[in-house]
């Protein structure tokens, strides 16, 4: 097995353009051979033509976009595939109300879950703990609305329980001083109209409940939808061409974007330095399999990296060894080139970066701004990380996210960075290297893109 240790570096110019990367002997031949080969002018002219109009998930723009991504791919000979995929998107309600008898109405801080369904239910209110399956048996709830702490188990299995008990409704109560809502994670089979107060206000609801042998509770959702969307993954595989060490390394980006913006930099700059990695690899010996997916629905969630991942096997899972998830890899206003890890550790992906001369971020596994791919595969306990240009561009994901504001030189040497690291395990010159599984948990929201029925 390969054992890293501190190496010296040097500065080689590429182009004209100054590159920091390990010194010569650092690297396998093939790998030193690939900073030679990025043609800057490829990565250019891809974020141009991906970035003329936004490619919102589950739009036409979206799906032409994939398409051109699997064509490009499969002229350099991978085997490719355009893999649909399906997930659920909730919209907000347009009305929360809470009507307590005796109490105002304006008085209440509501905040609505995900995935909540619309609906009315009018009742006496129950105090019923935690709304645990145990504590609906040792009560009557059938007619009434349900008070539930929160904490113990998950929103969606109180709000099913409650449903299961024949209550009409349920008001679940935060347990923390800041008032952040929730997710059910999923839309329910079985459920009530349900809303989330205050902390404070679950205090008065518990205080009045007491005072009184009945208090009638109305609780109204009204305008909430849940609309089944379809996106797009893409996928291409070149397989072993000299021995094979069983191992597999991916190479993610993401294509779509949010609403509005032309997304030059997030994401078409991943996806440029995707494309020109497959190129890039297209024809060097190999003796570890090779996977570039550029993930669609990313803007909603990692929709397309978890369905990703909940579509392989147990084998594949085990034999992945490295994923290199690229993000907003262009912009012009950009600092250092950084590595983020779902835990902030580092792992095989890192160690590679970091040799090719990317540095782990110290801005931690909490930071909003490297939420991305990664996620769902380090959660399979799949070596993982991002690797993006930080500080964040401010215009991130604005509609001045465009071409104008994209570097060729930072695009050059992320795509520089990106195929050492990835060529150098893949490398025939190499052995296998160790795997090191480390799992994380996710969020439930990212949980629920389904493969098609």
């Amino acid at each position: 097995m390969k054992k890293w240790m501190r190496r010296s570096f040097a500065f080689l110019s590429v182009w004209g353009i100054a590159a920091c990367v390990p010194s010569a002997h650092a690297w396998t031949a093939s790998a030193a051979e690939i900073v030679s080969m990025v043609d800057p002018d490829n990565l250019y002219f891809d974020v141009e033509h991906l970035s003329q109009m936004p490619r919102i998930a589950a739009t036409e723009s979206e799906f032409v976009v994939a398409s051109y991504i699997e064509r490009r791919l499969r002229s350099y000979g991978y085997v490719t595939r355009l893999v649909p995929f399906f997930y659920y998107e909730y919209l907000e309600p347009k009305s929360l109300i809470l009507q307590v008898s005796g109490m105002k109405a304006e008085s209440w801080n509501l905040s609505s879950l995900t995935y909540a369904s619309s609906g009315q239910g009018s009742g006496s209110l129950l105090d019923c703990g935690y709304g645990t399956e145990e504590g609906f048996r040792s009560r009557d709830a059938r007619g009434k609305v349900a008070l539930i702490k929160r904490g113990k188990i998950p929103f969606s299995e109180k709000v099913r329980n409650a449903a299961a008990a024949g209550a009409v409704a349920a008001i679940l109560v935060n347990d923390r001083p800041d008032h952040d809502g929730g997710t059910l994670g999923e839309p329910l089979d079985a459920a009530v109209p349900v809303v989330m107060v205050t902390q404070e206000d679950g205090i008065k609801l518990r205080e009045r409940l007491k005072e009184s042998e009945t208090l009638q509770v109305t609780v109204k959702v009204d305008g909430a939808s849940i609309v089944k969307r379809t996106s797009y993954n893409v996928e291409a595989v070149r397989k072993p061409s000299n021995g094979n060490t069983q191992q597999i390394v991916v190479v993610g980006a993401h294509h779509d974007t949010a609403p509005g913006s032309p997304g030059a930099n997030d994401n078409a700059s991943g996806v440029a330095v995707l494309l020109e990695t497959a190129r890039l690899l297209a024809e060097q010996p190999i003796d570890t399999e090779v996977r570039l997916v550029s993930f669609g629905a990313s803007e909603r969630g990692q929709r397309g990296s978890a369905a990703y991942v909940q579509g392989l096997s147990p084998d594949v899972k085990s034999r992945m060894a490295a994923v290199f998830q690229l993000e907003r890899m262009g912009s012009e206003n950009a600092g250092d080139l950084i590595m983020d890890t779902a835990n902030g550790k580092p792992n095989l992906v890192t160690e590679l970066g970091n040799q090719a001369g990317a540095a782990l971020s110290p801005v931690g596994k909490d930071s909003k701004e490297t939420a991305s791919d990664h996620l769902p595969f380090a959660a399979a306990g799949i070596p993982a990380a991002l690797f993006l240009y930080a500080p964040a561009e401010i215009r991130h994901p604005q509609p001045e996210d465009t071409i104008n504001d994209i570097s060729k030189e930072n695009l050059l040497r992320a795509a520089q960075t990106i195929g050492m690291a990835v060529c150098e395990i893949v490398s025939p010159e190499t052995p296998a290297f160790a795997i090191s599984k480390q799992s994380v948990v996710l969020p439930a929201e990212m949980g629920n893109a389904k493969q098609p029925e």
